[in-house]
């Protein structure tokens, strides 16, 4: 059996069940062990992909966040508009993953924190001839600071890429996260 055999999950638990009489409740609570396996195996999977999808690599930033926005979408009920201007240049692969992090976790912030009201968010990229700028709103409730864990990991990533990030708390709710990141940076970033 290989590693990347998708009937994995539900191997271990076939033997015992064809050991066992049809109509022994054994069988049934080990069949559903397989279901519960086979479940958690596809969400570590789905996980895996979304921290750091091998498509990031394969055909870069804008089609991954192109795809992360629809995965979002179809996870939370959420509604994405995404919308993007400027010219497209190469954006190195270790950027790519600060620049994808940063952007997963806002949108992590607007499931988490802004509750069952907010219907939809808004992602903006620019690039300019010397940055890229991403702009994602409705993320954190006002008052809710700016010192969590996920924000620390933000910044640092921004300064990673010798960016910035800012918080703003617009007067409509919710906050506002916006990351600058020069082009050179992106296109020479060497972790």
């Amino acid at each position: 059996m290989s590693s990347a055999d998708p009937d994995r999950g539900r191997v271990y638990a076939r033997p015992a069940e064809k050991h066992t009489p049809e109509d022994s409740p054994v069988r049934a609570e080990l069949k559903e062990v397989r279901g519960i396996a086979q479940t958690t195996l596809d969400n570590v999977r789905t996980l895996s992909q979304a921290l750091h999808p091998v498509m990031l690599e394969e055909v870069g930033l804008e089609t991954t966040v192109d795809w992360y926005l629809a995965t979002v979408e179809k996870q939370t009920g959420i509604g994405i508009s995404y919308e993007k201007s400027g010219s497209s240049f190469p954006i190195s692969g270790s950027a790519s993953i600060h620049i994808y992090r940063v952007l997963q976790e806002a949108l992590n912030n607007v499931a988490r924190h802004s509750g069952r009201a907010v219907r939809g968010c808004a992602c903006t990229s620019w690039r300019t001839r010397s940055s890229l700028q991403w702009k994602t709103g409705q993320g954190l409730h006002q008052g809710s600071g700016a010192s969590g864990i996920g924000l620390v990991a933000m910044r640092e990533r921004a300064e990673l890429l010798g960016g910035r990030i800012e918080f703003a708390q617009p007067t409509a709710g919710g906050t506002l996260v916006r990351l600058t990141v020069p082009k050179e940076k992106m296109e020479s970033h060497v972790e």
